[in-house]
C-alpha cells in the first residue's frame, strides 16, 4: 500500500476503491495463489433517519476493511477486499422508504454463491465484516458460514465473533458516559461516525434538530443523533478496534494456518 489510509475524512472514496473490482482475473488469481486472506464487507441500502442518507452501513463496512487491510500488511499479512454487499434484512426500518430488505433465502443463497466463488478461485480463508445489526440478517450470515466452513480446506470468520485470546496492549480511548441509551441506529454514534469519515453523508443541521428516540419509530432512528458532536473519539476508536482485530486475525491465521 502506496499511502497510508487516515482515520479522517475519506477523500475520493467510493466503495468499489481498493477492492477486487480494480483488479484485473489474473491479479485476483494471484492473490489466491499466494493465500491472500480475503475481506468481505457487509453491509445495507437502508433508511438512517432524516439527517442521514441510506449509504452508512456499506460505506461504513467498506471503510473498516480498508482500515483492516492496511494494518495487516504492515504485519505481513496480504489481504483483498471483496466487492462490498449491500443486500440484506432490515426488520426495524422496513416500513421506511428507500430500505431495500430482501428475503432471507436469497440473502443466504447470495452469500453462500459468493464465498463459494472465493472458494473455487482457491481463497481458503475469509473474514466477514458486517456493519448492520438487524438480528435476522446477521443469523442469515452465521448460516452461510455454517454451510460454507463444512468444506476442511476453507473457513469463514465473522469479525464480531473472532473469539480468540490475544495478548491485548491495545489503548481504548475513553468511553462516553452520558450517551442517551438505546443508541441502535443513526443515533449518536453512527451520525458521528459518518460525519467524521463522510461528512457529506450527513445533514447536520437536520440532526441537531432531532429530538433523542428509544425506538425506530416515527423517524427511522433509535438514539439521540443531535449529541453526535460529543463523541470525540471516533476515529483513535476505530483505529483502536482494527489495530485490536488484527491482532485477533494474526493469531487465527498462526492458529487455523492460512
Amino acid at each position: 500500500m502506496n499511502q497510508r489510509i487516515p482515520y479522517g475524512i475519506q477523500k475520493d472514496f467510493y466503495i468499489f476503491k481498493d477492492t477486487m473490482v480494480e483488479m484485473t482475473w489474473k491479479e485476483v488469481q494471484a492473490g489466491a495463489d499466494c493465500r491472500s486472506i480475503v475481506l468481505l464487507p457487509l453491509g445495507i441500502v437502508e433508511s438512517h433517519g432524516p439527517h442521514m442518507d441510506l449509504s452508512a452501513d456499506f460505506y461504513l463496512s467498506t471503510l473498516l476493511c480498508r482500515f483492516l487491510k492496511q494494518e495487516l500488511y504492515e504485519k505481513g499479512i496480504e489481504a483483498l477486499i471483496a466487492p462490498p454487499v449491500y443486500w440484506g434484512i432490515s426488520k426495524e426500518t422496513a416500513g421506511f422508504a428507500g430500505t431495500f430488505s430482501i428475503r432471507p433465502e436469497i440473502m443466504k443463497g447470495l452469500l453462500t454463491d459468493i464465498l463459494l466463488s472465493l472458494k473455487n478461485w482457491g481463497f481458503r480463508r475469509v473474514f466477514i465484516q458486517n456493519a448492520h445489526g438487524d438480528s435476522e440478517h446477521i443469523q442469515i450470515i452465521r448460516e452461510a458460514m455454517a454451510a460454507a466452513n463444512q468444506s476442511l480446506d476453507f473457513k469463514v470468520y465473522f469479525m464480531w465473533e473472532l473469539n480468540i485470546e490475544v495478548n491485548n496492549n491495545v489503548v481504548f480511548p475513553p468511553f462516553r458516559e452520558d450517551r442517551f441509551n438505546p443508541d441502535y441506529h443513526a443515533g449518536s454514534i453512527e451520525t458521528a461516525q459518518m460525519v467524521t469519515f463522510f461528512p457529506d453523508k450527513v445533514r447536520v443541521d437536520v440532526a441537531k434538530t432531532l429530538l433523542p428516540q428509544d425506538s425506530f419509530k416515527p423517524f427511522a432512528y433509535c438514539g439521540d443523533p443531535a449529541s453526535y458532536d460529543l463523541e470525540i473519539n471516533i476515529g483513535e476508536t476505530a483505529y483502536a478496534d482494527t489495530k485490536l482485530d488484527s491482532i485477533k486475525i494474526e493469531a487465527i491465521l498462526e492458529r487455523d494456518g492460512r
